[in-house]
């Protein structure tokens, strides 16, 4: 019995739960909303009502109550009509409970009018006017409730105000079906206020998805332009990214294309930015990178684009530029402000930039193609010196071809194995005889196109094939020694020179010691070769320490081009050298001009207090080796004596085998 009643009592609790949250519901802005703007609509349905009665019911007996009723209905509809246009324009936020409550009287006085009919045509009227009157509370009851389903107390006021006007005045006017239409209304008027709690609550709910659905597809959007500002915004500038910048090159490409608006493109290559790195931390790096993207931002027009694609490089897309002049100004504008010192916070910091330039259409309509010229040009700026601008021209590209048939000349010598090494001997100054010779690579073959030394060898750095070059010219030299111990050559030391690269890499260059060891060639047998450049610059914090460890292997180090550098007394200081090398350029002047005879005196000098040897190179004259004996040189090379020869020849020149 228990079991049975329990599921009743709850089904009526949660009737009475219901019923007690309707009655108590207050109106939501929406709802509120729904109704205001429903409001001039069914005035003008109450209206039409109002005058379809009138016309129908118009008569002698009663011409002057249809007439103060119709009256009062149209001023009624009027007066809500003004105040809800008045409330059209704003928007409602909240529903105070004094703003219900007038919302329920304004209900009841809106049926007011129609339930004044059925008192007045039953107490005046025939059976044919009450079925009328009854007919038409029907309706407008419907399109009451129909209309204020959004508000349900106000609804249930409009609705039983005219039910209850129907009741009373069928059960009291003596009619006798009363007892049928109250038992109608009676349902009826359930009925009603079930639909208006139903469509209220439907209504409520579909606002509730809507907003939902509203703030989720909010939501998703915001998601979206977060995904895109990751996906194309450089998290420390705040610039387009590299994938971002390209996609509006190839716009800005392909807007030229139609409106035939020519534009400028600029690569930008900050000076130093590793040494900052390095220096103060990545995060006073990305300070740096968000001060000089501002300054961008500022010394650019606002149509103009920038973007970060790579490290420390910027590009820019300058609008309405159409030639040289113009990207010239502009980039030399961008120079300045990029000069200027940065303070983050401590340090004072000096940056600089490259530019290199290129222009869409005269330079080409591919973006790649674009970018590709616009980074021949930086890259020349960079060469000339830095802290320039350089803008494209077909020299450049030409140049680049140039460096493309090396490169493939390089490849194809390194896996053939072609390179050639040659000797020049270094000669005694005093007696004559050969005391050394400087290990040269040469192009495979001669000819007017081969390029130089200094040339291939440049590329071979810039294309990373350096490490195999040296490594091949290391194990011919290796060879070329083996050879001659197999001839019975007394061979003399063999000065090998050292790029900065590969005193940059030195697990390479401890890996071509090694091998040199491990065939037993030591510094009885070798000599190597630096110039400045092994420890100035770039990546050469650590090259005093490699080079001690090689001096530390035995091995002499012999300064190249001494005197030409802007720090070469100080490099004595730090690195272990055994041998000095004058450079040519002081040498071809000896016989003509004073201050070359004082530099080479000024070395001569040098090297015997502190004991280093001296060699001249270019020596060409017999006046030249003259002088340079006079000056305490003690040796020399050049051609005077002998150009570069080849491993057979020099063997020759040293007495043959066995000798």
């Amino acid at each position: 019995m228990i079991r049975s009643g329990a599921p009743v009592r709850e089904r009526l609790r949660k009737v009475r739960e219901a019923i007690l949250r309707a009655v108590t519901l207050q109106p939501s802005p929406e709802d509120a909303a729904s109704v205001v703007g429903g409001t001039a609509a069914g005035a003008s349905v109450t209206a039409v009502n109002a005058v379809v009665y009138a016309a129908a019911t118009v008569g002698a007996d009663n011409a002057l109550f249809t007439t103060l009723w119709l009256s009062v209905v149209f001023a009624l509809c009027m007066v809500f009509v003004r105040m809800s246009s008045r409330a059209a324009g704003r928007k409602i936020t909240r529903v105070s409970r004094r703003a219900a409550r007038r919302l329920v009287l304004t209900s009841i006085l809106l049926a007011a009018p129609w339930a004044a009919l059925p008192i007045h045509v039953v107490a005046f009227h025939g059976a044919g006017d009450e079925m009328l009157v009854l007919l038409v509370c029907t309706g407008m009851l419907s399109g009451g409730a129909f209309m204020l389903h959004r508000a349900f107390v106000a609804s249930l006021a409009y609705v039983w105000t005219i039910l209850l006007a129907v009741i009373f005045s069928f059960q009291f006017g003596g009619w006798a079906a009363a007892w049928p239409v109250t038992a109608y209304a009676i349902v009826y008027g359930s009925y009603l206020a079930y639909f208006t709690y139903t469509a209220g609550r439907t209504a409520r709910q579909r606002d509730e998805s809507v907003a939902a659905l509203s703030d989720a597809v909010q939501s998703l959007q915001q998601a979206r332009d977060e995904n895109h500002r990751l996906a194309n915004i450089d998290f420390a500038t705040g610039l387009l990214n590299r994938k971002a910048f390209h996609e509006a090159l190839q716009a800005s490409v392909a807007h030229e294309a139609l409106s035939r608006e020519p534009f400028g493109l600029l690569l930008l290559d900050l000076d130093r930015f590793k040494t900052v790195n390095d220096l103060y931390g990545h995060g006073v790096g990305d300070k740096l990178l968000a001060e000089l993207a501002q300054r961008l931002r500022g010394a650019l027009a606002r149509r103009d684009i920038i973007g970060r694609v790579g490290g420390d490089e910027f590009a820019v897309i300058l609008r309405d530029v159409a030639d040289a002049e113009t990207t010239a100004a502009v980039s030399g504008r961008l120079l300045k402000e990029l000069n200027r010192p940065v303070r983050l916070g401590g340090p004072i910091i000096r940056s600089g930039a490259s530019i290199g330039a290129a222009l869409c259409p005269g330079d080409g309509r591919d973006p790649a193609d674009l970018m590709l010229k616009a980074d021949l040009a930086l890259n020349r700026a960079k060469e000339e010196g830095r802290g320039r601008a350089m803008q494209f021209d077909i020299h450049l590209q030409r140049r680049a071809a140039e460096v493309d048939g090396i490169e493939a000349g390089l490849r194809a010598g390194l896996d053939a194995r072609t390179f050639r090494v040659l000797y020049q001997p270094q000669f005694s100054l005093c007696d004559g005889g050969i005391v050394g010779a400087e290990a040269l690579v040469r192009w495979p073959e001669d000819g007017p196109d081969a390029p130089s030394p200094e040339r291939f060898l440049g590329v071979a750095s810039e294309r990373g094939l350096l490490p195999a070059l040296s490594r091949l010219i290391a194990e011919t030299v290796a060879e070329d020694i083996g050879r001659w111990r197999r001839q019975g050559v007394r061979a003399p030391k063999i000065a090998l020179n050292l790029h900065p690269d590969d005193v940059k890499s030195p697990e390479t260059l401890l890996e071509t010691i090694d091998m040199f060891e491990t065939r037993g060639i030591t510094g009885q047998h070798l000599t190597l070769e630096i110039t400045e450049e092994c420890l100035v610059g770039r990546g050469t914090d650590g090259a005093a320490e490699v080079l001690e460890r090689l001096v530390g292997r035995g091995f002499g180090l012999s300064f190249d081009d001494f005197g030409t550098g802007h720090a070469s007394l100080s490099h004595l200081k730090k690195v272990p050298v055994t041998e000095i090398k004058i450079d040519r350029q002081f040498v071809a002047g000896l016989a003509e001009r004073r201050d070359d005879r004082a530099i080479v005196a000024a070395i001569a000098e040098i090297a015997r207090g502190m004991g280093l040897r001296s060699i001249a190179e270019g020596v060409e004259t017999e006046i030249q080796r003259r002088i340079l004996t006079e000056l305490g040189i003690e040796a020399g090379q050049g051609f005077l004596w002998s150009a570069p020869v080849c491993s057979g020849r020099l063997a020759g020149m040293l007495g043959g085998a066995g000798r």
